[in-house]
């Protein structure tokens, strides 16, 4: 969990919160690659922050470095780079509006419940397993349309919603039990641990 009474913006000059800056750091790199047409490109830059999800979690435990700050930041950078990415595509008339709406709309219905429980217990919901599958699919189907595989794009779009739909329930579930008192804030996905929770 993340103690939200402990969040320190120095720690920001953790190295594993720089690595995870850099990451993030990345995602405009990867839309100027892809506003010039250079789609490789583009698909390197976030593969490389994709597969580079976990470093910095795996530096804060080597080096002892596990920061509140970095529970939160590790996981939005998955986050902000499908966002951005599924952002330009759509812009560019290369992604379904309703597809992307209803990430967001998945999103801010895990925030909002998110909020509402970390008020109530002090402390933010970890991540549910379902909810780590639906990130690792949202990478891959921004990756398969921001590489412009044609033939792929319909199965991504088909996984995209399920594993949208599926987490969104899972999420709405764990929130509606910890709400009523009939259950904890946090989910099945075990321990959320160095990589951080989170809604």
């Amino acid at each position: 969990m993340v103690d939200t009474t402990r969040l320190n913006l120095r720690d920001i000059a953790a190295p594993p919160n720089l690595v995870t800056l850099a990451r993030i750091a990345l995602v405009p790199v990867a839309l100027v690659f892809l506003a010039g047409g250079h789609r490789l490109a583009a698909v390197a830059a976030l593969l490389v922050m994709f597969v580079s999800d976990g470093l910095d979690g795996y530096l804060a435990r080597k080096l002892g470095r596990v920061t509140e700050l970095g529970k939160i930041l590790d996981p939005a950078a998955d986050k902000i780079a499908v966002a951005a990415v599924l952002v330009y595509l759509v812009v560019a008339g290369e992604f379904p509006l309703w597809v992307f709406l209803l990430v967001v709309a998945r999103d801010v219905a895990i925030v909002l419940g998110g909020l509402a429980i970390t008020r109530r217990s002090r402390s933010v919901p970890q991540a549910l397993m379902a909810g780590k599958v639906a990130v690792v699919v949202l990478g891959v189907t921004v990756l398969v349309f921001a590489a412009d595989i044609r033939v792929l794009e319909p199965a991504a779009l088909v996984l995209c919603v399920v594993a949208v739909v599926t987490s969104g329930a899972a999420y709405a579930v764990v929130a509606r039990r910890a709400l009523s008192g009939a259950g904890g804030p946090t989910g099945a996905g075990g321990p959320a641990g160095a990589d951080g929770p989170t809604v």
